[in-house]
């Protein structure tokens, strides 16, 4: 339950705004936030970007695997938001020296069509993807993931998507059994299928829609979805170069440069 009344939230919000060119959460919230504060405030300082040029495009679900979640030390997937700003295409080149230790998460991503609205079961998911992108997710180490409400407060530790050539969802087309491989540097260091990210990444959508009902939100139809991860995220560095490919799907590209 959230401790923040409607007030107390306009406040908070205007001083994490105030923080918004800086890492982290803001010196008074550290470990002061339960997790429902944090979504409250995370969808807030949204809706000011949205009114400043860099709107919402979608979202994320993060922590679906349970090889991310033991590695996150929680037990429960989260969301954040995608922003206009940050949304790159394959064979991207990643600032890291600018990014508080950066990883890279392989996700399938997907386009929401108006169907979404009436979505009640994970079939009724399937008809209202339109494409389906291979893609990162960038995240970074901005908070502890032990403060659980100051890093969804900030957004989930989400900073970019990088989104390789999409495809046309076909009915045929079992997700949860598309296979994922990651290389880097030309090595391949481990490899999952989708059942990996809550059995199927069509779960993740229909976990995102129930979940913002909490907050009196809704997916809009053309929002991209980045579903999970299949594997642990990967610390990216300087002169590494990342590819995730996807059975059936595609394959994506990202490079860590200074």
């Amino acid at each position: 339950m959230s401790n923040l009344t409607e007030t107390s939230l306009r406040d908070v919000v205007a001083v994490f705004w105030d923080n918004r060119e800086k890492n982290g959460v803001p010196a008074a919230f550290v470990n002061k936030l339960n997790s429902e504060d944090g979504f409250k405030i995370q969808i807030a300082v949204q809706k000011l970007y949205d009114g400043n040029g860099d709107p919402r495009i979608g979202w994320k679900v993060a922590a679906t695997n349970p090889a991310v979640q033991q590695q996150l030390g929680i037990t429960e997937p989260a969301f954040g938001s995608l922003r206009a700003s940050r949304n790159w295409r394959t064979g991207h080149d990643l600032s890291v020296s600018t990014m508080v230790k950066p990883h890279a998460e392989c996700e399938l991503c997907f386009e929401i069509s108006e169907h979404i609205a009436d979505t009640v079961t994970v079939e009724d998911v399937r008809k209202s993807v339109t494409r389906c992108f291979p893609a990162f997710e960038i995240i970074e180490k901005r908070v502890p993931i032990t403060d659980f409400g100051g890093a969804m407060a900030d957004n989930a530790e989400h900073t970019s998507i990088v989104l390789g050539e999409p495809i046309l969802v076909s009915p045929g087309l079992d997700f949860s059994k598309v296979e994922c491989s990651l290389s880097v540097n030309g090595a391949v260091i481990g490899s999952a299928n989708g059942s990996a990210v809550l059995g199927d990444p069509l779960n993740s959508i229909l976990w995102l829609k129930q979940r913002l009902e909490r907050y009196n939100t809704a997916i809009e139809p053309g929002s991209l979805i980045m579903t999970g991860s299949f594997l642990r995220q990967q610390p990216i560095q300087v002169g590494d170069r990342l590819v995730a490919s996807f059975s059936g799907v595609g394959s994506v590209e990202a490079r860590g440069v200074a």
